[in-house]
């Protein structure tokens, strides 16, 4: 092992010990490796639980059992269906190139 690598290597160690301090976890000698470290709370239970409402009325937090955001409502179209047709066969030839071009061999060329 070259100086240079030892020197490196201690102080990719020297960064890396702390930040393993204060992950929640003590690493110890037991079947698993680790033991986990719990922390007090400063906020009840009942206050979590506002804190949490209010951001999923407010829309900041999700309100499904998922974690994603809610899609609302469904998109709805002003346009009847011919109406829909008729501007999808009123595209000019250049208008299906570009889409052609874009978005590949099926689509905007009737493929």
């Amino acid at each position: 092992m070259t100086p240079k690598t030892f020197i490196l290597a201690a102080f990719a160690l020297s960064v890396s010990v702390p930040a393993l301090a204060s992950n929640g976890a003590t690493f110890v000698n037991n079947e698993i490796g680790w033991e986990a470290q719990s922390a007090q709370s400063t906020k009840t239970r009942d206050q979590v639980v506002a804190e949490l409402q209010a951001a999923q009325r407010s829309g900041i937090a999700a309100n499904n059992e998922y974690g994603f955001p809610s899609a609302g409502s469904a998109f709805s179209s002003t346009l009847s269906r011919s109406e829909v047709q008729r501007d999808i066969t009123e595209v000019s030839e250049a208008e299906r190139d570009a889409v052609h071009r874009v978005y590949g061999p099926q689509h905007g060329r009737g493929s």
